[in-house]
């Protein structure tokens, strides 16, 4: 069996910005690999089909290459015509067109050059640094000296007991959203469940209002509230931290620095986008019991603003409330049924909410591969939600020792580093590690 000298695990967007730095690192395409089923650079958030999912920042977010910020802004205003993208807070470009700019990007890196892709999906990772096994759900097995996890969000599964007692017919459930393929199947008349009340809604909530839906539409989600609209922010002063600083501090401080405003204005969000750049940072300085006490108590209101939406998807929602289509359900499915013609779902406190279709919207799920490697190899983050990192992206074992051949770039990093979701952020990653194994690795595995 060939040995992989590098091995990047994932096909999304993680994947891709990995790549893509490390070509610019000058590193050999043919010693790399990559492990993955789909178009590299898409993955579950950028192949989706429906023209009506769309990015929720503006153009110039999304930075790539730290030395062109507005890389993507420019390529957009060439390549991309889309009317619906303008709004007063800026460009909100579809989707589905930043993948086909993240595959654009690597096919332009490889200049010709092959890259390795090897179609399956991770289901266990063995051994020792510079010598990693990696077992497909096929069975197969890859051998590699170094291996990069890249794998992205995990694809969501259904969160509560699913009874399906009868034929579906004219009924559809849908456990995975991201890709949009969903909406075509649902007739303008009939009424629509959807499990969860952030961005994978709205998405919903946008799709049916561009093709014209004329059925009830209830949102189930323990809130009734969506995230609030992007507006225009700019970015004016830096926040002078109290110190010494514990998450007490911080959640009051947060709250005398926000101005008493709605969420969705210009002057809000410019105060709250003030405050992120230090948050990484802060984040890191606590410990893992103070971390999950933050979560526990504030991971909700966190993750209403800084998942904002775009402007489209809200006027979208809006129009539905005008028309009184849509109605929130507040609560937690408890359970799922199919009977009796129609799709039951039972919430906590008992109430039932019965429709025609039903969406599952509540977001990211667990990675079993990162579960395995925390009862494996790994230890996990002070979340107990993935593996930790140290602030070199490499894995920790279970002794709470960096390896020296196994990384981790993405959102799975959240806590360890704190808000790494953002593709900028992520790309940071990516730059930062591409670097390191060019310094570092390569020299030490003589590759």
């Amino acid at each position: 069996m060939t040995i992989k000298d590098l091995l990047i695990i994932g096909d999304g967007f993680s994947a891709a910005v990995a790549l893509v730095h490390l070509l610019r690192q000058g590193i050999d395409s043919q010693s790399i690999s990559i492990l993955g089923k789909r178009t590299l650079g898409r993955g579950n958030a950028y192949d989706c089909v429906s023209p009506a999912f769309r990015l929720n920042v503006r153009e110039d977010l999304p930075i790539i290459f730290s030395e062109d910020p507005l890389h993507f802004a420019s390529w957009a205003k060439e390549h991309i015509n889309d009317p619906q993208a303008k709004t007063s807070a800026g460009y909100f470009y579809r989707r589905s067109d930043f993948g086909a700019y993240m595959s654009g990007l690597v096919h332009h890196q490889l200049s010709g050059r092959n890259i390795n892709q090897i179609q399956g999906e991770a289901q266990r990772i063995t051994g020792s640094d510079g010598q990693w096994r990696v077992e497909l759900k096929t069975g197969e097995r890859i051998d590699a000296k170094a291996i990069i996890l890249a794998t992205g969000n995990a694809t969501p599964t259904w969160p509560c007991t699913l009874r399906v007692e009868e034929t579906l017919n004219h009924l559809t459930l849908t456990e995975n959203p991201w890709l949009g393929d969903y909406l075509h199947r649902i007739p303008a008349k009939d009424s629509v469940l959807l499990l969860g009340g952030g961005l994978t809604a709205l998405d919903a909530i946008n799709g049916f209002v561009e093709q014209g839906h004329q059925g009830k539409v209830f949102v189930i989600s323990p809130r009734a509230i969506f995230p609030p609209s992007q507006a225009p922010w700019i970015r004016t002063k830096e926040p002078e931290w109290p110190n010494p600083m514990n998450p007490a501090r911080l959640v009051r401080f947060m709250r005398h620095y926000l101005p008493n405003t709605p969420s969705d204005q210009s002057e809000w969000q410019c105060a709250w986008e003030e405050l992120r750049p230090d948050l990484n940072r802060i984040w890191q300085g606590f410990n893992p019991h103070q971390r999950r006490i933050l979560i526990k108590r504030f991971g909700w209101l966190w993750n209403l603003y800084r998942f904002r939406a775009s402007p489209q998807t809200i006027a979208a929602y809006h129009q539905l409330r005008d028309l009184q289509q849509i109605e929130f359900r507040c609560g937690r499915a408890n359970q799922i049924a199919v009977r009796d013609g129609a799709i039951h779902v039972t919430l906590c406190q008992g109430e039932v909410v019965r429709g025609q279709h039903l969406i599952n919207c509540t977001g990211v799920a667990r990675d079993p591969l990162l579960d395995q490697m925390t009862h494996t190899i790994a230890n996990p983050d002070a979340l107990k939600r993935s593996i930790a990192i140290d602030s070199q992206l490499a894995i920790l074992d279970q002794n709470g020792r960096a390896y020296q051949s196994l990384w981790m770039i993405g959102p799975a990093t959240m806590g360890s580093l704190g808000d790494v979701i953002a593709a900028s952020a992520i790309a940071k990653q990516a730059e930062q590690l591409a670097k390191s194994i060019r310094l570092n690795w390569m020299v030490n595995y003589h590759v």
